[in-house]
């Protein structure tokens, strides 16, 4: 009999025990955001957002404009996986799609109208903010640079290229598709099982690719062109080369866009029309270390030099996506794994 009460006391407090986090719970997750009434969730990659990128000073000079509002970001490790991380967390709006990018993303989830028209890029839900080639970089007196995509076959080149996994990293996914866009699927990945000799090492994101190689540990890496300036205007280090090919070079154009899911699109839209605003772009150009959306922003600067130089000395495809929507993407990646992994 005793044991009975205490079976049936253990399980009136085991019963209470469960109603009272139930209830703390509920009340945990029901009471509103003291902060929604003015908070901004921005989805970025994680060199947007770091305390050297250009998020921390835009969110500040945003919230000096509108008071009533505070910018909140979440970091994604790369542009490649924005996709995957706004299915986890509240967002109002993800900024860093690439071309490849936006295509999935049209494809998987609704977006809401930026209504911005005439900004060069863009289309109705993906606002298009910043631009730059993409190409191999090496740093001059170290290594000779490969002078087209055969050459970086060569015997010199062994154990010294820092790539990016095509399945996480934009940049990643660019070089891949140049490849095959250039070659043919089968003579690339022809190439990229010739390759494996001479890679370093096949990091997840950009910035890890690029660590590897400004830390002396990789001799060439695939990156934007952009990067040159940051090295010799922040760096004060001219050592730092783009390697032009005599084909043409893809281009990674960079979007934000309006999670449809938002109940903050009054806002969202004001920090999509800030983003294009002069001071904003030049925060852009000079801590993203890209061109800005408009050229008006780089007249006066090395950004403007570099410029001049794209239109004299490199050929592009044609400014804008490379063509993604004929790939498979998921046919390719998996390829690619075969070929490289």
């Amino acid at each position: 009999m005793l044991a009975q009460i205490f079976k049936n006391s253990n399980r009136l407090y085991f019963a209470v025990a469960i109603a009272g986090i139930v209830i703390v719970g509920f009340l945990i997750f029901s009471k509103p955001d003291q902060d929604d009434k003015r908070a901004l969730r921005i989805l970025a990659y994680s060199s947007f957002v770091s305390s050297w990128g250009p998020g921390p000073v835009i969110a500040e000079m945003f919230e000096k404009r509108y008071p009533e509002i505070k910018v909140t970001f979440t970091q994604a490790d790369d542009a490649g996986l924005l996709l995957a991380k706004m299915r986890s967390f509240r967002v109002d709006i993800v900024l860093g799609f690439d071309q490849l990018g936006r295509q999935l993303a049209k494809k998987s989830e609704r977006w809401t109208p930026h209504d911005i028209s005439g900004s060069r890029y863009s289309d109705e839900d993906f606002l298009a903010f910043d631009w730059a080639p993409l190409g191999f970089l090496y740093r001059e007196g170290e290594i000779e640079p490969p002078k087209n995509f055969e050459d970086l076959l060569s015997a010199r080149f062994a154990g010294t290229i820092a790539l990016q996994d095509p399945r996480s990293s934009s940049p990643g996914f660019q070089m891949m598709s140049w490849l095959v866009d250039e070659m043919g699927e089968r003579e690339a990945f022809d190439f990229l099982r010739k390759l494996k000799p001479n890679v370093h090492s096949m990091s997840g994101s950009w910035s890890q690719a690029y660590g590897l190689f400004t830390r002396g540990l990789a001799k060439i890496t695939f990156g934007y062109m952009t990067s040159v300036l940051y090295h010799r205007l922040t760096e004060k280090d001219d050592r730092y080369r783009f390697v032009t090919f005599s084909l043409p070079h893809p281009v990674q154009v960079e979007y934000a866009a309006i999670s449809k899911s938002t109940q903050n699109v009054d806002r969202a839209k004001l920090f999509m029309n800030f983003l294009l605003e002069p001071e904003t772009q030049r925060v852009i150009m000079n801590k993203n270390w890209m061109f800005p959306i408009d050229p008006a922003t780089a007249e006066g600067t090395e950004f403007e030099i570099l410029m001049k130089q794209l239109g004299d000395n490199l050929q592009m495809k044609a400014r804008s996506p490379l063509p993604f929507e004929k790939f498979d993407a998921d046919a390719l990646l998996k390829r690619w794994g075969e070929a490289v992994l």
